[in-house]
């Protein structure tokens, strides 16, 4: 349990019940340990966890945590902009060198990404081909 809280910084479940029980003030404005504990209390309703048993809010608090969490881990595992699979998938479709589409690894906007696409349009024109890069 402790490898994932220093990893994602997500405290376990029971850890992260008794934070959101102990938010007696403005939500907005207590210091929670990680985003997903405060979208969990909200999910769960802070009448609910100042009004109910725990042993009834603790149900729902769970259901929601564990579902943030998953998909949390979801998107570590599958990162949406994965440069390397678009830059794969995208010289199979257009019958490309990879070479010709590496700057899709540098950071959108920059000078360096935006040079070297226009590095590639160059040698794409060279052989005659033209092809629209993304950008």
């Amino acid at each position: 349990m402790t490898t994932i809280r220093k990893t994602t910084g997500l405290p376990d479940l029971i850890d992260a019940f008794h934070e959101a029980l102990g938010c007696h003030s403005n939500p907005e404005h207590f210091k929670w340990s990680h985003p997903i504990v405060y979208k969990t209390a909200c999910l769960t309703g802070f009448s609910s966890l100042r009004l109910e048993q725990p042993k009834e809010s603790f149900e729902v608090f769970k259901r929601h945590y564990l579902e943030l969490k998953q998909s949390l881990f979801q998107k570590l595992e599958r990162p949406k902009n994965d440069p390397l699979a678009l830059i794969d998938s995208l010289s199979r479709e257009l019958e490309l060198d990879p070479a010709l589409l590496y700057y899709l690894t540098k950071p959108e906007g920059s000078y360096m990404r935006q040079f070297m696409r226009q590095k590639s349009i160059g040698n794409l024109i060279q052989m005659n081909r033209f092809e629209k890069l993304p950008v």
